[in-house]
């Protein structure tokens, strides 16, 4: 499993334009296969601060979706809200199944 977290400092005068589209990507991003978990966080103390917990089932899947016409309009619609480079991490991990 990969579970990826990319902060994103968004330029204050584009927050409510970035949260418009960025729904397309989180809907398109959950349906893919091989997706665990796609959401998006606000900041409770930088209102335009916002993290993306990503996690993928392995490698491959990480990858399909990086190839994605959605996720590819993402990256490219970033160099208009980005008030700052994205700061992403990817770790590897195992799930652990409880009960």
């Amino acid at each position: 499993m990969f579970i990826i977290h990319v902060n994103m400092l968004i330029k204050p005068e584009k927050v409510d334009e970035f949260l418009k589209e960025i729904d397309t990507l989180v809907a398109a991003s959950q349906a893919e296969e091989g997706n665990i978990t796609y959401v998006l966080k606000r900041d409770v103390k930088q209102d335009n601060l916002f993290t993306m917990v990503e996690e993928w089932k392995d490698a491959e899947a990480m990858q399909l979706h990086n190839a994605t016409p959605h996720f590819q309009k993402f990256v490219q619609d970033m160099q208009q809200f980005a008030a700052a480079p994205l700061d992403a991490k990817v770790f590897e991990g195992t799930e652990i199944k409880r009960g």
